[in-house]
């Protein structure tokens, strides 16, 4: 029985492992460019906020999150921080996450093929039967997830941002983002606060060697630095704007709108918050980093790349609709954050073997977090299918708290799993 996970990010990494745990014979990995991650490469917050914990303790309970315990905690740079107005966070190195998830994945038995990219699908009825490759090789298999992202490069980017920038995807070398279930499904956009598609990336990595020295001291003893903006420097809110989130209502407190923050990610730090997009273009007018410079996206200040353009409508099981045997997660489903898209890679990971094997897939129940919020974002995928899909983030507290599921003690978040009947499954063969 063979699975195959088109998509190499957080959320294709995590189906992958939850299918080979839970019985696949054979797990094939498929990413487009030379590294896994995707987005995850210039993520570097692994969580951020109270909310976050629960459901990654939800997901620990079910015997999924490998994607944390195997990758991004032995790799982290800073395991709990708290930060003022943005509470608990975790950091991981951006420089070797890559060579982490390819270790691990491949120790776990799962086949990784880089550098090849879906050009389309063979099918018979609703059933796919194969990938089919550029090179026009065929990958076959039983079952199929799709998490291929919400990019659709080069053109996405011309026709609603600011052009190719030189982002993670690097689309001129490796191609555009192209899904396995584009040219079946209609797909639906994202909308920014202009209420236009697409939404615009934020961050922006500066290497930490060009900071000052006072700053270097304080990301290694704290891993994060907040600074005032200088009198005179005017935030570019049309950029804001166009990278519009579930994060704005969060980024509008005082302390996050009128203050900069940068946080350790590896030999580089992130210039996050609402201050990156707005201040991007006006770094080195502030204290400390006068002498900073724009690693990546390669363009530096001029923009970012633009996502959120192909979610796909589907099941609380993952399944897709038009298909018998594909599945979706990540971004592709509608998550945001890496917690968010982790978990969506879980099910959908092991939904593909139950598909693969003839059995009914699983809906995790309304009763947990992950099952709650799982159904919320898809209602509000079906709820736009004129008007664009919101980001809706599982690490919300009042979002949690909106739907009846957050519980503060790990006692209590365990019980809840066992009492659903699903402790491990994510870590156990299917039967």
């Amino acid at each position: 029985m063979k699975v195959v996970v088109v998509g190499g990010g957080a959320a294709g990494f995590s189906a992958a492992m939850v299918a080979k745990r839970t019985g696949a014979d054979e797990v094939v990995l498929i990413e487009r460019t030379d590294m896994l991650g995707g987005i995850a490469l210039v993520a570097g917050i692994g969580m951020v906020g109270s909310g976050a914990y629960m459901p990654l303790t939800e997901e620990r309970a079910l015997g999924g999150a490998s994607l944390y315990d195997d990758v991004l905690y032995p790799i982290a740079t800073h395991k709990e921080v708290t930060m003022p107005g943005l509470d608990r966070a975790m950091l991981y190195n951006l420089t070797k996450l890559d060579a982490r998830m390819q270790r691990v994945a491949k120790e776990n038995g799962i086949s990784v093929m880089l550098c090849k990219t879906v050009s389309d699908i063979k099918m018979s009825g609703d059933s796919v039967k194969a990938v089919i490759l550029q090179d026009k090789t065929e990958i076959s298999g039983d079952a199929f997830v799709d998490a291929t992202g919400t990019a659709t490069g080069i053109k996405g980017c011309t026709e609603f941002g600011y052009g190719c920038v030189g982002c993670i995807l690097r689309c001129p070398y490796f191609g555009n983002p192209k899904g396995l279930v584009d040219k079946k499904v209609k797909t639906l956009s994202q909308l920014n606060a202009h209420g236009k598609p697409g939404v615009l990336g934020t961050s922006v990595l500066v290497p930490i060697a060009s900071l000052s020295e006072a700053y270097q001291r304080q990301l290694k003893e704290k891993g994060y630095v907040f600074m005032s903006i200088p009198e005179g420097v005017e935030p570019d809110m049309d950029r804001a704007k166009r990278a519009w989130s579930y994060q704005m209502p969060l980024m509008g407190q005082p302390l996050i709108s009128e203050n900069l923050l940068i946080v350790d990610v590896g030999g580089q730090v992130k210039v996050t918050a609402n201050g990156s997009p707005r201040y991007a273009r006006s770094l080195r007018r502030f204290a400390g980093l006068e002498d900073s410079v724009i690693a990546s996206p390669a363009v530096g200040a001029r923009g970012h790349l633009v996502f959120g353009l192909n979610v796909v409508a589907r099941k609380n099981t993952m399944e897709v609709d038009g298909f018998k045997n594909v599945l979706c997660a990540g971004t592709k489903a509608g998550t945001v954050a890496v917690i968010d898209v982790a978990c969506s890679g879980d099910l959908a990971g092991y939904n593909a073997v139950r598909k693969a094997r003839g059995m009914q897939s699983l809906e995790l129940p309304k009763a947990l977090a992950l099952g709650a919020f799982n159904s919320y974002v898809g209602q509000q995928i079906e709820a736009r299918t004129q008007g664009g899909v919101p980001k809706s983030p599982l690490t919300n507290v009042d979002t949690l708290k909106s739907l009846g599921v957050y519980r503060e003690k790990n006692e209590d978040i365990v019980s809840e799993v066992k009492k659903a009947g699903l402790e491990g499954i994510f870590n156990r063969p299917v039967s």
